[in-house]
């Protein structure tokens, strides 16, 4: 039970968890800090290191993670040391952004994602997601409002809101319509430590269905999921991938890889490094 008495959801929601702290100053790389104020009382936080020319790679960190993770600053550094521009900012209600989690839905993060991105217009992006954030980027890619040159999606966690959904009881769904929100347990909190979460993030994931709905793509884009992944299935990149229109589409799938992937960091990179020169050459066919 919460403190209120209310029950507790007791079917954890966890789509990314970094274990290692936020750093502080350890990390000397030559970023600089950005805030902006997206929408009435969130601000949004992050930081960018412009070459001033090229396109702009933008990370967008997974449910419950921040942009200072592992994946997060491995990119940081070697986007750093290959000369390209690259920026990551917290969602709302993520790491050092503002907002309660629990008043937050897609839409709100999307509007978010967006106000960041053109930040850096007319200047192509090239959208780095994992988790929840991949699925953010290809709403990003497919709302056409900003232009986005490349993607690689990082265990694309697309709809998984709803399937979390349908696999509570009907008790729990019913008690999570009816009081707006559900407690849920934090596994990686103090003992006893919950955290609510809003019924109208279900009610507003519907509306970003990528999976019935086939998106259609402006760039190629890169998928790396990982065949051991215990959170998001493999068959929700093989469905998507399958079905996406875009001007070039591949899955790699990650032999012992789990949801978080750290482990397949050089993969990652190495992705990112065989897409960036479309993305760059996007840029000149802009001027």
């Amino acid at each position: 039970m919460a403190s209120d008495g209310r029950p507790i959801a007791r079917k954890p929601l966890i789509l990314y968890h970094n274990p290692y702290p936020i750093p502080g100053n350890r990390h000397k790389v030559p970023e600089t800090a950005f805030s902006l104020n997206t929408r009435p009382d969130i601000m949004i936080r992050g930081h960018i290191a412009d070459t001033g020319h090229g396109p702009v790679g933008l990370f967008l960190h997974g449910f419950r993670s921040h942009c200072a993770g592992e994946k997060a600053m491995a990119l940081t550094h070697h986007a750093l040391a290959r000369g390209y521009s690259w920026a990551r900012f917290d969602l709302a209600a993520h790491g050092a952004s503002t907002g309660a989690l629990w008043e937050q839905t897609l839409s709100g993060w999307l509007e978010d994602a967006l106000a960041v991105a053109t930040l850096f217009a007319p200047r192509p992006l090239f959208l780095v997601g994992s988790s929840l954030g991949a699925w953010l980027a290809v709403l990003m890619a497919r709302s056409g409002r900003v232009p986005v040159a490349g993607l690689v999606l990082l265990a694309p966690a697309f709809n998984f809101l709803e399937r979390y959904y349908a696999s509570l009881s009907e008790d729990l769904r019913q008690q999570w319509r009816r009081e707006g929100y559900l407690m849920l347990p934090d596994l990686y909190g103090p003992p006893g430590a919950v955290y609510r979460l809003g019924y109208r993030l279900i009610e507003d994931a519907a509306t970003h269905d990528v999976l019935s709905v086939p998106a259609v793509l402006p760039c190629p884009l890169t998928l790396i999921h990982g065949d051991r992944d215990e959170v998001v299935p493999l068959a929700v990149s093989q469905d998507f991938v399958r079905r996406v229109r875009a001007p070039a589409k591949r899955l790699a799938v990650i032999a012992g890889g789990d949801h978080r992937l750290t482990a397949a960091i050089p993969r990652i990179l190495a992705e990112v490094d065989a897409l960036w020169p479309r993305a760059d050459a996007a840029t000149g066919a802009r001027a």
